[in-house]
């Protein structure tokens, strides 16, 4: 299968070593996971360090659940070491919690993860709106009973979807928790919420 097979949304939320065995397959590599990762973690960190570009709305909703004292946790499949590396150009002090793929046994799409997120913020899962740009994400936080919030395209079925987090404000996830929104699929309008 070539490289090309795979679209990169099918990497996204996936755990760093299911996605370096999937790719080291295509490319019939005769080395594993690790040795893989080891390869290119270096060169993939340098470029991390140097910064990344948050989802548009992003630093604008953080500030904002700050402000309002929302607890917020980063809940990422990627190892810790990458976690770190961008968490400058996110705002670390916007995070109580951050929660790295290789600190969990079973990642996205388990619902660990969030369930280990919550409980680390003291907060009930169903208290918690899971905010995600993919399906294995979207599926994770499902499972552990959290509100979910699709900032992409996706057939996942979630309480909300939307095109920008610029369209998310404190009420409008403070409303997803108080009163319970039943999920939709991808082919019905959240225009209600």
């Amino acid at each position: 299968m070539p490289a090309a097979a795979i679209r990169p949304e099918e990497l996204r939320g996936r755990s760093v070593a299911e996605n370096l065995t999937r790719l080291g397959g295509l490319t019939r590599s005769p080395m594993s996971a690790q040795e893989l990762y080891a390869r290119v973690s270096g060169r993939l960190l340098d470029r991390l360090r140097l910064g990344v570009a948050p989802l548009p709305g992003a630093a604008g909703l953080l500030g904002a659940l700050r402000r309002a004292g929302v607890p917020c946790a980063l809940v990422s499949s990627s190892y810790r070491a990458m976690v770190d590396a961008v968490l400058p150009s996110l705002g670390r002090a916007e995070f109580a919690v951050t929660l790295a793929g290789d600190e969990v046994r079973r990642p996205k799409p388990d619902p660990e993860p969030y369930r280990t997120a919550a409980d680390r913020l003291g907060v009930a899962p169903g208290r918690c709106v899971v905010v995600e740009d993919s399906s294995a994400g979207l599926r994770a936080g499902r499972a552990a009973g959290c509100v979910t919030v699709s900032v992409a395209p996706t057939r996942e079925p979630v309480a909300v979807r939307v095109r920008s987090l610029s369209e998310l404000t404190v009420a409008r996830l403070a409303h997803l928790v108080d009163t319970p929104v039943p999920f939709r699929s991808s082919t019905e309008s959240d225009a209600s919420t």
